[in-house]
């Protein structure tokens, strides 16, 4: 992760427009993992993830994120079906 951005938790919650607590639910059911872990416990998200992110919110403005498509990220098996 040396040339790219990276944002701590609160940072990319703003840049998603979603809450801490979403991203850390996100995390918990597999869906959004942080890039990295420090060891300070910090989590990191790099900007790549956005695009993730920006679908995942499209999906849940259509009702069917977490539901239909738990595995719909780079993260999990299915990621291709979003073009992460």
């Amino acid at each position: 992760m040396k040339n790219k951005m990276k944002f701590k938790i609160g940072e990319f919650s703003k840049l998603c427009q979603v809450t801490v607590k979403t991203l850390r639910h996100y995390e918990e059911i597999g869906l959004m993992i942080p890039l990295k872990y420090e060891w300070t416990g910090y989590r990191y998200y790099d900007i790549s993830q956005l695009r993730c992110m920006s679908r995942i919110v499209y999906l849940k403005q259509l009702g069917s994120a977490s539901k239909r498509y738990p595995s719909c990220l780079p993260m999990a098996r299915n990621f291709r079906m979003l073009n992460c």
